[in-house]
């Protein structure tokens, strides 16, 4: 086999295709061992005879040819193996983000519904100088422009408002969330 050495490095296709029948069987053989599937041996012994053509021009004449390939198949097993575990690894990363999006979506919708239930007591122009001050953060002298309002009549209507939703011990809670929502 060290004469097929030889050939390979100076790129003899006929010496890389002896050495691919010859030991084929073997390298799936220990590919098959390690990895339990059929395909996955298949793969990997492509791979390795790739590599092994891919880098004849590393390959010494001091060894042999099968201990070299040996050599070869091994990394290429571990290669596989690392690019396996990043892959779990990546999804198990990807479903937690995923899972933890969705509790965040349904959390919000919980928060409005909740906050939308105890706006839903106020008056219709209390609930939008309340909404417009308090959870868009617009001053009061805005809301009375935007109104066609006195800025002291936005004042009532948020003291107003405060007082009848102070019943709701989950508003300041709530309050916090809708700037969170934004």
């Amino acid at each position: 086999m060290l004469n097929y050495i030889h050939h390979i490095k100076e790129g003899d296709h006929v010496s890389f295709e002896i050495v691919f029948t010859l030991c084929h069987k073997k390298v799936y053989a220990y590919f098959l061992k390690k990895t339990a599937s059929e395909d996955i041996a298949q793969e990997l012994t492509q791979l390795a005879f790739i590599k092994l053509w891919n880098f004849k021009h590393t390959l010494s004449e001091e060894h042999e040819l099968d201990l070299q390939l040996f050599r070869i198949a091994k990394t290429t097993l571990l290669d596989y193996f690392k690019k396996l575990s990043n892959d779990e690894r990546n999804l198990k990363l990807y479903y937690h983000n995923l899972s933890e999006e969705a509790v965040d979506q349904n959390q919000k919708f919980e928060t409005n519904q909740q906050l939308e239930v105890a706006l839903s007591v106020l008056p219709p122009t209390r609930k939008k100088v309340f909404i417009l001050s308090r959870l868009q953060g617009y001053s009061y002298k805005e809301i009375s422009e935007q109104l066609s309002i006195s800025p002291r009549t936005v004042e009532k209507h948020i003291s107003l408002a405060v007082k009848q939703l102070d019943g709701y011990a989950y508003l300041p809670l709530f309050l916090l969330l809708a700037e969170y929502l934004r």
